[in-house]
């Protein structure tokens, strides 16, 4: 029986991402980021999408089998130690996922010895985008008031960036000091459309949740602190590929090598600039020039 149920799972896992890519090729081989994904890939577009479809299957393997570690409930660490300097480091996963999204990265980010991590969690299913963004530009804050000498970095992925582009931004001047997104669809994605629930749904591309979002975010001073975008050229899941790219000139935006949309999750290469980010926004702060 249960060799039946696994069978059916990587069935189910291959059948999107076999979906996820062809809804995926058909958009870019057809308009204007093809061209773009040519040059990225010096020519080798298809090769690359079999690159990103491959990591799909193995990323939502990884993601399905570590999912039920974000149920157990989280042991209570102490509270910021408000004399270091040392970063705390909030990663905000993306629609659907739970704290189980990071067990990559902080087991990477502790090996750099970076140890202070508070990941923070949301329902996909009982809210709205703003009053999930206030609740994390609020839970932000009383950090900040914690330990006002250490840096507050946000990495965020998918969904997960863009509420911690908006708490950012909207947060009391020097409560954030870095947000990192990962493959976050800051202009929203054509796929939502098939999304189950409001919060899903209202990520469509350049919807009105994006223009409101830009509305509310051009009325504060530009960010004073690194703000950087990382996306994949072939991510499956936020469409066209022009909506990876956040709006402002103060963003930094990078393409990554190929890999699928949950694979910025586990992919050394992601893994790897993470934590080298962490370390040099947290050096930033620390310089008496920043």
């Amino acid at each position: 029986m249960m060799g039946w149920i696994f069978g059916f799972l990587i069935f189910v896992v291959v059948l999107f991402a076999a979906v996820t890519y062809m809804l995926y090729w058909y958009d870019t081989a057809n308009g204007p980021a093809f061209e773009q994904l040519q040059s990225l890939s010096r020519g080798k577009a298809r090769r690359w999408l079999v690159r990103g479809f491959l990591w799909a299957v193995a990323a939502q393997i990884t993601a399905l089998v570590t999912f039920p570690l974000g149920w157990i409930p989280k042991r209570k660490g102490a509270a910021p130690r408000s004399g270091s300097t040392d970063p705390i480091v909030v990663p905000v996963h993306g629609l659907y996922h739970n704290r189980s999204a990071f067990i990559f990265l902080e087991r990477a980010l502790r090996r750099a010895g970076i140890q202070d991590i508070h990941p923070w969690t949301y329902s996909s299913w009982k809210a709205e985008f703003l009053s999930l963004a206030e609740k994390l530009r609020g839970h932000l804050e009383t950090l900040h008031r914690s330990a006002p000498s250490r840096p507050i970095l946000l990495v965020g992925h998918s969904l997960g960036g863009l509420l911690a582009r908006h708490a950012a931004t909207t947060a009391h001047e020097g409560t954030v000091s870095g947000c990192l997104t990962l493959g976050s669809p800051h202009q929203g994605s054509r796929l939502a459309v098939f999304a189950v629930g409001t919060l899903g749904k209202s990520l469509g591309y350049r919807s009105v949740l994006f223009e409101t979002l830009e509305s509310l975010e051009n009325r504060r001073p530009e960010p004073s602190f690194p703000c950087v975008a990382l996306a994949s050229p072939v991510d499956n899941m936020v469409l066209p590929q022009e909506a990876l790219v956040p709006p402002g000139a103060h963003w930094q935006f990078r393409w990554t090598s190929p890999m699928s949309h949950v694979a910025m999750l586990y992919h050394p290469e992601v893994l790897h600039v993470v934590v080298s980010w962490v370390k040099e926004a947290s050096a930033q702060n620390r310089s008496p020039m920043a």
